[in-house]
């Protein structure tokens, strides 16, 4: 399904590829899922109206960053490190954003050229705008009204622009699905320049990751493998409601120790079943972490105007942004505490007094003021989400009959193993610095708008509408972080983005361990706490599907 700029399907739309593909056991079906976009708000998709805009910030109350800005926590010395397709640092939303962008990773096919990592193109750049506006977005839109507003507005973000995706007519002329990344003497292409923006990414100092784009373990593998070496955390979206028969999605969210993060509307139910926006299937994510916001979310369209959308892309940041500002509250605490912290105070957890897991939400709806309502530093400092050994009970899939003796057949997750990031940690082999091919924003000034929204989000919740929020982390380092949107299980084949015009679609293409804490039990809510959560998920992703045992 082609989706054009500033057009708004009704619904998911699913393509499958031809091919399936045998790689190492594993047999991929590469399937593609459109944009998932509310249906146009008037025949000419006319900009939504001040009440629907406000609805559409449901997610700021909900995550309480009122709450988390009043006590000093933007995000402030925090450094974030975002893979997408491209940005447009001119963008209204962005003004005012500490922003450095890292480009020339692909190649225009027809001229051999860097296609610009900075461009006011929506094909190229709308569905990295949108992802970036979710962290530092100031809040106002290109006509003046209210617009997307970031989680951490303070954050240094280091965007690395992998390029957009690859048309179908593009194909059709002869270019090649993945961007490449060089170009020899005679003309020929090689290279994938997705994979060599998440690697940069995962070296560059910033210890969360933030991707929004769906692609194969080929193209991430090396990335999650230094992100397990250097201890950087890789926030990742899990795939949008598709075929309920098919696997985890697509790399970097089906990779091991990912923090795989779906999407759910405010009224907390999953993307696909929430009234924000349903009628698809959830397929879930072996690998799930948590749920975060992502339906019915103020975003800007290809022409960069205000609309409104769903998706998990949105959802990744937003957990980002919240694992960011736990960090900055407690500097103390690892990324493996945070991420002790972040399934230990879910909406399930603390209802359950227990951990318990599903495959749509995982450990269940993150929340950020729960998470910053306690010192992290007193969880055991060991990653709950990564699985060290096929003998994981995570490993087993549920029509299984014995559990698996490789990790290649881990339900949970397969790449990177233990031994593969203990091999990177003993190599000799330093990882390169990044190429300095940086562009800064502008720096104008942050426009905040949230009080004026929250008289608008106030009347929602004197509605008696309950918005709760979402939020999680892995273990912490440095004071940086790499997100990453649009994760799923996907061995081979051309990368997709996760949300935006064309996500998913193939003619753009451009774990969770079961928690062992030894002594310590789950946190269990303090007198008269609330339990706000939220989650959100993808709008495309690519899907693939695996053997059971």
């Amino acid at each position: 399904m082609k989706v054009s700029s500033g057009m708004h399907p009704k619904r998911e739309y699913i393509k499958r590829l031809q091919a399936s593909i045998q790689v190492k056991g594993f047999v991929t079906t590469a399937l593609t899922v459109a944009l998932l976009s509310v249906p146009p708000m008037a025949a000419h998709a006319a900009s939504p109206s001040g009440e629907e805009r406000t609805a559409a910030l449901w997610y700021v109350d909900a995550l309480g960053i009122p709450a988390a800005k009043a006590e000093g926590l933007t995000g402030k010395g925090m450094r974030i490190a975002v893979v997408d397709d491209g940005i447009n640092l001119q963008a209204s939303e962005l003004q005012g954003a500490n922003i450095n962008v890292h480009g020339n990773y692909c190649l225009n096919q027809d001229t051999g050229k860097p296609i610009p990592a900075d461009s006011p193109d929506g094909a190229i750049s709308q569905h990295g705008t949108s992802v970036v506006a979710m962290l530092v977005g100031n809040g106002r839109a290109s006509d003046g009204g209210l617009g997307t507003v970031g989680i951490v507005p303070d954050a240094q973000i280091d965007f690395y622009a992998a390029g957009p995706l690859v048309t179908e007519e593009q194909e059709a002329a002869g270019w090649d699905k993945i961007c490449p990344s060089s170009q020899g003497s005679d003309g020929a292409f090689s290279g994938d320049a997705w994979r060599n923006a998440m690697n940069d990414a995962v070296s560059s100092g910033a210890s969360f990751v933030s991707v929004s784009l769906a692609g194969s373990v080929t193209t991430f593998k090396q990335g999650l493998v230094d992100a397990g070496r250097l201890g950087v955390t890789v926030v990742a979206s899990a795939l949008n409601p598709g075929n309920d028969s098919l696997g985890v999605g697509a790399f970097p969210a089906a990779g091991n120790g990912t923090v795989a993060v779906n999407a759910v509307g405010r009224d907390n139910k999953v993307i696909g079943r929430s009234d924000g926006f349903g009628g698809g299937l959830q397929v879930g994510n072996g690998n799930m972490t948590v749920g975060a916001p992502g339906v019915r979310i103020l975003s800007m369209n290809a022409q960069w105007q205000p609309t409104i959308e769903h998706g998990t892309s949105y959802a990744a940041p937003l957990l980002t942004g919240a694992l960011v500002l736990t960090s900055q509250k407690y500097p103390k605490a690892t990324h493996n505490q945070l991420l002790q912290s972040l399934i230990n105070t879910t909406d399930k957890s603390l209802r359950d007094g227990a951990l318990s897991w599903e495959n749509d939400l995982g450990y269940g709806i993150a929340s950020l003021p729960e998470m910053l309502s306690r010192d992290p530093s007193g969880f055991p400092d060991v990653n709950p989400i990564f699985v060290d050994d096929p003998s994981d009970p995570r490993c087993k899939g549920p029509r299984s009959s014995a559990q698996p003796t490789t990790m290649e057949k881990c339900r949970w997750a397969q790449y990177p193993t233990a031994q593969e990031i203990k091999d990177a940690k003993s190599s000799s082999n330093p990882i390169a610095k990044p190429e300095d091919n940086t562009k800064k924003s502008q720096s104008s000034g942050f426009l905040t708008l949230i009080s004026a929204i929250g008289a608008g989000i106030v009347v929602l919740v004197a509605a008696g509408v309950s918005i709760p929020m979402l939020v999680r982390r892995r273990r912490r380092r440095s004071a940086t972080f790499v997100q990453v949107e649009g994760a799923g299980l996907q061995q081979t084949g051309p990368n997709y983005p996760v949300t935006g015009p064309g996500a998913g679609d193939p003619k753009n293409a451009g774990v969770q361990k079961a928690p062992i804490h030894p002594g310590s039990a789950p946190i269990r809510p303090a007198h008269g706490q609330g339990t706000n959560t939220l989650s959100d998920a993808p709008d495309s992703t690519r899907k693939t599907e695996r053997n059971e045992e």
